[in-house]
């Protein structure tokens, strides 16, 4: 019985020991505690008490601990990144505080930029495109709006095969936006991570490696935080694993999916938020792309093979809540998919269009739906959202859509000479805008078609004309046919967005098909 007690007491001691705090700080505003606020290893996610204390006892499974802001405060940034973070050591007790500054920022503007793609390369010319056509023009943008501005961006900030080529990696891409003016909440995407890891490692050991310079340079690699009424997710949902041998080194491969601690970190933080709170959700890779417009013309999108294990785990856990939005890139096109009646995936087109190496003398920025180069512009006025699209270089009143004039467009490019047909772009297209035409006074019948962007298609062809099957356009349901009475009747063309604001074109015919075309 004595050595029973004993062993019992002994232990007591060495749980008692395990559970005793090796991380611990203080949240403050001005010298004065802030209760409440969720502090996170990366997997433990625990809250400050009443004198803005936290403590954990963890095994520091990331190499940081991050809080997530609390709606009404802001935190100072360190040039671009805002340091919501700090970084542990192998010391027995880390100590790490967090200031907070108040800011009324129930209503905030976002600007949201994905896949810019640096490569420093002096051929591809992709840094003076970048400071000609995106930096003044999202600088520009935020300069002039009033009120908190933040800003996103969703991944591939740098192209990962050119931190070797060109030597230019994540530190290179913090230099060239040093006169960004706001901070910038980053996620990683799948070019943001070491692409050369030792052959020798294991396979498990190599996505960790892989985000070891992001977490160094830029931070936390999936964390959260909020604005005013709104909780931010920010996910790292690519996965790297051991590639096949190539030309006597091994580079990466990619899974779309979340790993298993970052799983289990969503699910506790997502515990922190009522169902009724507007939850945007960040990542790079989306759950879900169009396939087709069905029989009932009505266009149709499910999860791929490659993003089926994401969707999977991502969407119970979305599930509790009333209004979810979820912000992805990497397609480097519009996806603007209602996944279910509460949850909403915008996929953006890239502010570097399809890729900078492929513009053409003349920089048009197109992508392979036919969408210019841009980014996203947010808006939430207490949980109520608004949204639109900002081309690099051009008004967003003027420019949300282009028409084609398919009389003058050649067969190769989808072009109908002789049909009367036009065909309308209209980019950040989703279900509630609504398209109308109209010829001498009446309306026309406006179908919506699965079809490819012809401008593009005479992009990429002239811009890589040893390489036919690269960088290929894509068909898409954001594309509108109407047929006209004559080749040579103007049309009036409304494009109406979901919050009501109308892009109207006059377009006159015959309309000339060629580089320039807007």
């Amino acid at each position: 019985m004595k050595k029973l007690l004993l062993l019992t007491a002994l232990c007591a001691a060495w749980c008692a020991q395990a559970q005793k705090p090796n991380i611990v700080g203080r949240v403050t505003c001005k010298g004065k505690p802030v209760a409440g606020v969720v502090v996170s290893d990366g997997e433990l996610v625990v809250r400050t008490d009443s004198d803005g204390r936290y403590a954990m006892s963890s095994s520091k499974p990331c190499g940081y601990v991050f809080m997530s802001i609390p709606g009404g405060y802001e935190t100072a940034a360190d040039g671009l990144i805002p340091r919501f973070f700090g970084y542990t050591t192998h010391c027995d007790l880390d100590v790490i505080d967090f200031q907070l500054e108040k800011r009324s920022n129930d209503n905030f503007t976002l600007f949201v930029s994905t896949d810019t793609h640096l490569r420093g390369d002096p051929e591809e010319l992709d840094l003076p495109q970048f400071r000609k056509w995106y930096l003044p023009d999202i600088s520009h943008e935020i300069e002039r709006t009033k009120g908190p501005v933040y800003s996103l961006h969703l991944g591939d900030m740098t192209t990962d095969i050119m931190w070797h080529k060109n030597d230019f990696a994540l530190r290179k891409y913090l230099d060239v936006m040093k006169t960004y003016p706001s901070p910038v909440f980053h996620v990683p995407g799948n070019h943001d991570n070491e692409r050369f890891v030792d052959p020798a490692v294991p396979d498990a050991q190599w996505d960790s490696i892989a985000q070891r310079p992001y977490r160094q340079i830029i931070g936390p690699n999936y964390y959260s935080f909020n604005l005013g009424k709104v909780h931010f997710v920010m996910l790292d949902n690519t996965v790297v694993r051991k590639g096949a041998l190539k030309n006597g080194r091994r580079p990466s491969r990619n899974d779309y999916r979340l790993d298993e601690r970052q799983l289990r970190w969503l699910g506790r933080d997502l515990e922190t938020v009522g169902s009724g709170t507007p939850l945007v959700v960040c990542m790079h890779v989306p759950v879900a792309d169009w396939t087709g417009i069905g029989s009932d013309g009505t266009p149709e999108f499910s999860a791929r093979e490659n993003q089926r294990a994401l969707h999977d785990q991502i969407m119970p856990l979305l599930a509790k809540f009333d209004d979810v939005r979820l912000l992805t890139g990497h397609n480097h096109r519009f996806i603007n998919i209602p996944l279910t009646d509460r949850i909403f995936q915008h996929t953006l087109v890239s502010a570097s269009a399809v890729s900078w190496k492929i513009n053409g003398p003349e920089s048009r920025l197109v992508s392979e739906d036919g969408s210019p180069g841009g980014y996203l512009i947010l808006r939430y006025r207490g949980g109520r959202a608004d949204w639109q699209f900002k081309p690099n270089g051009y008004r967003a009143d003027r420019n949300q859509f282009r028409v084609y004039d398919l009389n003058r467009v050649p067969g190769e490019f989808g072009g109908q000479p002789g049909s009367n047909r036009c065909l309308i772009n209209v980019y950040n297209w989703d279900e509630r805008w609504t398209v109308r035409v109209r010829e001498k006074g009446r309306d026309l019948k406006v179908e919506q078609v699965w079809a490819k962007d012809p401008l593009y298609i005479l992009i990429r062809r002239d811009a890589l004309p040893t390489r036919p099957t690269a960088f290929r356009a894509v068909a898409n349901p954001h594309m509108f046919s109407v047929e006209a009475s004559a080749p040579d009747t103007p049309l009036e063309v409304t494009v109406t967005d979901r919050f009501g604001r109308k892009y109207r074109q006059t377009v006159e015919r015959p309309k000339q098909f060629d580089w320039r075309t807007e």
